[in-house]
């Protein structure tokens, strides 16, 4: 009696103990992330600041300041010229980077899994790197026209091959020790693709995603600058064409906060719940 009576003192002791030390790594994880985000709004509060300090010294029509370009943005949401323009830009540029994203994924795959596939299209895929976005939307309005398809299919040639290289570098990493001890112990092949290959290659694919719609948000507002009647890239034009730095000034802001949204608010929380297992590196 007495010793099942200490055991079961011990384990209310180890019990007490691990829950410590959990609400301790709580703590400490919950303070790390209060410390990034005071870093990241430290971060906003000087460039902010850096501007309205560059503003004082030079002509509002050069650099208009924060207050002046808030305003600025806070009447084209009234006007619902921020709703308008804001949902045609992401439509595109939704369209587009999926379209970019398929083949960017598949040709990418296709070229680290097989040598011959690589050696036929690694010059090519190069090559349709090295042209500026600008080429291909030219030649996508004059073959397509000045219309949504051709502006999805421009952000998507331009955008692919960044994303495929990515992705051919990614499989050639793929560890084949793992996949051998996987067919000794004779899984499935199925449960080799699911439980060995994806989890070593998703990585890449978050890489791929981020790295891709950087390149999509770019393009998509060029092509809208140069073919498309709305759109932020429609309306950076717009006011360029009758000099307005206020107005270009506020919707580079807003394209600004918009991407950053996109990449905190989304991509940043899907990396964060398919990774958790990855500790992040501290210096």
């Amino acid at each position: 009696m007495r010793t099942s009576a200490a055991s079961d003192t011990n384990d209310q002791a180890v019990h007490q103990g691990e829950v410590v030390v959990s609400s301790l790594w709580s703590r400490i994880r919950s303070s790390k992330s209060i410390e990034e985000i005071l870093l990241k709004v430290l971060s906003i509060v000087v460039v902010v600041v850096v501007w309205w300090l560059l503003s004082m010294t030079l002509p509002s029509h050069i650099l208009p300041g924060p207050v002046k370009t808030t305003q600025t943005l806070m009447g084209e949401v009234i006007s619902g010229r921020v709703v308008l323009h804001v949902s045609a830009t992401l439509g595109r540029l939704v369209s587009g980077f999926f379209l970019a994203m398929v083949i960017g994924v598949v040709t990418g795959t296709i070229m680290g899994l097989s040598r011959k596939s690589e050696s036929i299209m690694d010059a090519w895929v190069m090559a349709a790197l090295t042209v500026p976005g600008l080429v291909y939307i030219i030649l996508a309005f004059m073959w397509f026209g000045l219309n949504e398809f051709s502006t999805s299919v421009g952000i998507a040639v331009t955008t692919f091959p960044a994303i495929a290289i990515n992705m051919w570098q990614g499989v050639k990493s793929i560890d084949n020790k793992l996949i051998d001890m996987a067919r000794v112990f004779r899984t499935s092949k199925i449960k080799r693709f699911t439980k060995v290959i994806i989890p070593q290659v998703l990585p890449f694919v978050m890489a791929s995603t981020r790295f891709g719609l950087g390149i999509a948000w770019k393009i998509t507002v060029l092509a809208e600058l140069l073919g498309r009647s709305t759109g932020v890239g429609y309306m950076l034009n717009y006011w360029f064409q009758l000099y307005n730095m206020a107005q270009v000034f506020a919707w580079t802001v807003l394209f600004t906060v918009l991407m950053l949204l996109i990449e905190v608010v989304i991509l940043k929380r899907i990396e964060e719940s398919l990774f958790k297992w990855r500790p992040a590196a501290r210096i």
